[in-house]
Parts: structure tokens; C-alpha cells; sequence
């Protein structure tokens, strides 16, 4: 009965991932699922942190969209708040009045010689000032977290937050020394319909248990996530730097070879790659010097060509790459056509 009541909830749409921004994606990983646990990997420079706070973003939107309660915790150890405050504004502006006005000219960023480039205009801000409460608003449906903790500090936080919003089950059982205890065995939430998503840009940056290197810091945040994720059905989304990118050198040995992100890049350590259900590698064609990608022209496209490549799914498929166009003035992702050389394609070269 078990299995064909698990059919049956995913039929009545139980299942139903929240947006992360995409499409074709989805037809791979459903979304922004429970219980999923999604590692982010790239180099420097392919818009990680960009594309994490699309996703979360994203989501956040859809749950109010759906009167469905949603709480995220952010440990965003990488960007300030008032840089990501001002990301999020230059996103929903352009997605109000589809007027581009890049973050750093939110954020007064100028010298003497470009003062009147990047001032804002009286018509800029007033649009800026419309949208201030709508970025605030969300920023206040995130926990945010801005100083490194280490991870029992981010788990205990994470304990803590399910403890108050539901009932721990718990079975007996007798240790190696006859001793009895109790353990963990499931979670009851108080709302089953809730969602709590955890995120952390990036598992390097997090502060060092004590006498643990950067390995073994990350070894046991994703030992944690395994128990938060099945215990509590928590949705993670986790950023890891890549190595070092191909020297030039090493970069000429593939001149027109189309790349890809693989599972040995991923720096420090390989634990959540083996640990994670989705595996996400962002790639920039163009810092890796390569004349196209997937059908497309790198020389034209630019740095706002970047291939998204699923390396590990439990979900479904993998090792599937999709090539996305970047508008990082705004935070904002958009799925290009398969077909390069079509019609709906060459808009994106104009």
C-alpha cells in the first residue's frame, strides 16, 4: 500500500517542484523538489552566486504565488547584503518596467570621469524607489547569514527551526554496550505542504570546526545535509568553487572541442558530489577560449554564454547540457533554443 499511496500523492500533484526560473530544465531535475539536495559547481566568473539567487528568488515568488509557506535559510558567506540588495533590485526593476539599471549604478559605484554614466537619473530612481519594498519584502521571507558559522553551527540552526514546526519520531534500540537509547527515525511536520530550502554560497567559506581542514569541513556539512535531507526532506542548494581553470596551455590542446564541467573539477572535495542528487557544472566558453559551444558563436555571444550541464540525477537523466544566455546586469537566466542556427536563436546575437 505504501508504494501505490506514494503513486497516488505524486498523481494529486504532491510532487509538484516550486519554479526555479527555467523550463527545459525542469523536464530533468522538476524544479525546486523537497528532499533534494543540488550541488552548483563552476569556476570563478560563470555566475554561480547569480544563478543560485535566481533559483531562490524564483521559488520564493511561486510559494506566494500559491499561498504555500516557504522559509529559506541563505548563509551567504561570499556577497555583502547591501550587493545582494541591490542585485535584487536591478532584477525586479527590469522585470517591472523592463528597464535595465545595473546594480552598481543602484549601489552609487562612479569616479570623476564617468560620475554623470553612472549616476542614477530622477526617472531610475523613482523606479528604484518603487521596487525598495518589494526587495525588502523578500528579503525578509530569507534567514540570511552573513558571517561564516561553521557546520554543527549551520545544522543546529537547521535542528532547531524543524524542531519548532513539527514532532520528531523516534525508535529505542540498545548501543554495542546494552545501553538504551533513542534515535531519530522520522519527522512529522506540522504543515506538510511547507518547504524549507537551505543555501550556501560557498561550502569553502564556511568557518572551520576546530581542527578540521577545508576537506573535512565540507565532508561534515554534507555528512549533516544526507541526515537533514532524509530526515526533514530539506531542499539544498550548495555552491562549490571548480579548480583551477585549464592554463592556456592546456586550454590549446582542445581548440574546438566542445568542453564540459566533469566531477573531477570540483575543488576541495568530492564528498557532496557523491552525497548530492543533482550535480549542476556551469561553464564559461568563453574564458576557456573556445570559438563555439554547442552551436554557438562564442566570439559574438560572449561572456553571456554559458552551458549549464547536469553531471549527476537521481531524478531522471543526466549528463545533459542545456546553453543559457546571461543577463548578469540583472540577475536574470534564459534557456537558449536547441537549435542554434534557427531563427529564435540569432535574436540573441543582436
Amino acid at each position: 500500500m505504501e508504494l501505490k499511496n506514494r503513486i497516488k500523492e505524486g498523481v494529486d500533484g504532491a510532487y509538484e517542484g516550486l519554479s526555479n526560473g527555467f523550463k527545459r530544465l525542469n523536464n530533468f531535475i522538476f524544479g525546486v523538489q523537497k528532499a533534494c539536495y543540488t550541488l552548483i559547481g563552476g569556476d570563478s566568473g560563470t555566475y554561480k552566486t547569480t544563478l543560485l539567487d535566481f533559483i531562490i528568488s524564483s521559488a520564493i515568488e511561486d510559494a506566494i504565488a500559491q499561498g504555500k509557506k516557504i522559509n529559506v535559510f541563505y548563509y551567504s558567506f561570499e556577497i555583502d547584503a547591501l550587493t545582494k540588495k541591490c542585485n535584487w533590485l536591478s532584477r525586479a526593476v527590469a522585470n517591472k518596467y523592463g528597464k535595465i539599471i545595473p546594480p552598481q549604478k543602484i549601489k552609487g559605484l562612479r569616479t570623476k570621469d564617468n560620475i554623470e554614466e553612472m549616476s542614477l537619473t530622477e526617472d531610475e530612481q523613482q523606479l528604484v524607489d518603487s521596487c525598495i519594498l518589494e526587495v525588502e519584502e523578500m528579503f525578509s521571507r530569507i534567514n540570511f547569514v552573513f558571517e561564516p558559522i561553521n557546520p554543527t553551527g549551520i545544522r543546529n540552526e537547521l535542528f532547531k527551526h524543524f524542531e519548532s514546526r513539527g514532532k520528531l519520531l523516534y525508535e529505542p534500540y540498545e548501543d554495542e554496550n546494552g545501553v538504551k537509547k533513542q534515535r531519530i527515525v522520522g519527522y512529522s511536520p506540522n504543515d506538510p505542504d511547507e518547504i524549507t530550502i537551505a543555501a550556501i554560497d560557498h561550502l569553502a567559506l564556511m568557518k572551520d570546526e576546530r581542527g578540521f581542514d577545508t576537506k573535512q569541513n565540507i565532508d561534515k556539512m554534507s555528512e549533516y545535509s544526507i541526515f537533514l535531507r532524509n530526515v526533514f526532506k530539506l531542499s539544498i542548494f550548495y555552491l562549490q568553487q571548480f579548480n583551477d581553470g585549464l592554463s592556456s596551455v592546456e586550454r590549446s590542446k582542445f581548440k574546438g572541442v566542445d568542453l564540459s564541467p566533469q566531477k573531477s573539477d570540483f575543488k576541495d572535495s568530492r564528498n557532496p558530489y557523491t552525497d548530492a542528487d543533482v550535480v549542476i557544472g556551469l561553464m564559461s566558453p568563453f574564458k576557456l577560449d573556445m570559438a563555439s559551444s554547442l552551436g554557438y558563436d562564442v566570439s559574438r555571444l560572449k561572456r553571456k554564454l554559458v552551458i549549464l550541464k547536469i553531471i549527476k540525477n537521481r531524478l531522471a537523466d543526466d549528463n545533459i547540457a542545456i546553453p543559457i544566455y546571461v543577463k548578469p546586469e540583472i540577475g536574470s537566466f534564459i534557456e537558449l533554443p536547441k537549435d542554434a542556427n534557427s531563427q529564435e536563436a540569432k535574436q540573441f546575437y543582436d
